[in-house]
């Protein structure tokens, strides 16, 4: 067998693996199907295709990117009321009886001079011995003293208030910026005030996905709902036991794959990346091998897969594709062009092409 005939037959050889590779491995990577006939025929039943048009691109990026969009935890300001609790310490005043006041003075505080709330939730009181006050609010004890001193003092006026708020606390903790234990008191505290006297959430906070653990449950908070939309339900107030957690944000990642000119991770960080944004990082499509009809977004919805496409052969795709902002594990895959994909395999021939040339003017000149 000649020289020839053994190029021939290798650029044979050659030409067919080159074509099986191009047909297997750059096919399956690439050949998502473009049309709706191509996709409702080629695609399994859990992949659901969508078409960005100016009509669903709002619905289509409605999704919270994280984190639960209200809580269930009490809001009211207007129902609160503290109960006095064990170790609280009550300053209790009865005007113009100033032996049944201890006195402050100059170098006693209320705090001082008060009544301690003792182990088993109660204070004692002269003439009255232990008077249970644990559980009570304060309006209910001072009725009771008032009532049970008139058999001693005609028209008792007496003014009962916590001098210091020792019973119940709230734990803050977490990605914040001073955490730390603060006290409940008379006053309503909810989950940004609590927050915000801890320093604020650090920077590495994940304010979307705040935990409230009380007693035996865990109820999950998105503080950044509220600090950007106003929405109450996800500001609320918080008890005495309560431990409030605020975790550290994972990193916020998008992936751009295939025909692109440099493909790799985008960082979403806090605020949202639109489609446009994250394909002007990575330095806008690769035009010469690219088909511009075959941007897609892949999402995992747990059960099915979303596969958002944009079709960018029309003037306004990218002004449209601002408005779809890419959540956290989204993989944006740009398809091949198939004009492109045939003068890639035709590049990978040349050289063999050559040779096999070369090999036919050697065999004609013997």
């Amino acid at each position: 067998m000649n020289l020839f005939r053994i190029s021939q037959r290798w650029f044979v050889v050659s030409l067919a693996a080159l074509l099986m590779l191009a047909g297997c491995a750059e096919v399956n990577r690439t050949d998502f199907p473009t049309t709706s006939g191509e996709q409702s025929s080629e695609l399994p039943e859990f992949v659901r295709v969508i078409p960005l048009t100016p009509e669903n691109i709002n619905q289509s990026n409605a999704a919270p990117r994280q984190g639960h969009s209200t809580s269930q935890l009490p809001t009211a300001r207007s129902t609160w009321q503290y109960n006095i609790g064990v170790g609280d310490v009550l300053s209790i005043i009865v005007w113009d009886h100033p032996e049944l006041t201890l006195p402050a003075g100059p170098q006693r505080s209320q705090l001082e001079s008060g009544s301690t709330v003792n182990e088993s939730g109660a204070i004692f009181y002269p003439y009255l011995g232990q008077v249970r006050v644990a559980g009570r609010i304060v309006g209910d004890v001072q009725r009771e003293l008032t009532e049970r001193l008139q058999e001693y003092i005609p028209d008792p006026q007496i003014e009962v208030k916590v001098a210091a708020y020792n019973a119940r606390k709230v734990v803050v903790t977490g990605a914040i910026n001073a955490p730390q234990s603060l006290p409940i008191t008379n006053i309503p505290l909810t989950l940004l005030e609590a927050v915000n006297a801890s320093g604020g959430l650090a920077e590495s906070a994940n304010g979307q996905l705040v935990s409230i653990r009380r007693g035996g449950s865990t109820s999950y908070v998105n503080l950044q709902s509220f600090l950007e939309n106003g929405r109450s339900s996800n500001n609320p107030i918080l008890r005495g036991g309560d431990i409030v957690n605020v975790p550290t944000a994972a990193p916020s990642r998008a992936f751009i794959l295939g025909k692109i000119a440099s493909p790799g991770v985008v960082e979403l960080g806090p605020s949202d990346v639109s489609l446009t944004e994250a394909i002007t990082m990575k330095g806008g499509l690769d035009e010469a091998r690219a088909d511009a009809s075959g941007i897609f977004v892949f999402r995992n919805q747990q059960e099915r897969i979303d596969v958002f496409q944009l079709d960018a052969t029309t003037p306004l795709a990218f002004v449209l594709a601002t408005k779809f902002a890419l959540q956290p594990d989204d993989v944006v895959y740009i398809v091949s062009d198939p004009a492109a994909r045939w003068n890639e395999i035709i590049g990978q021939l040349i050289p063999t092409i050559g040779a096999v040339r070369q090999a036919q003017i050697i065999g004609n000149s013997l």
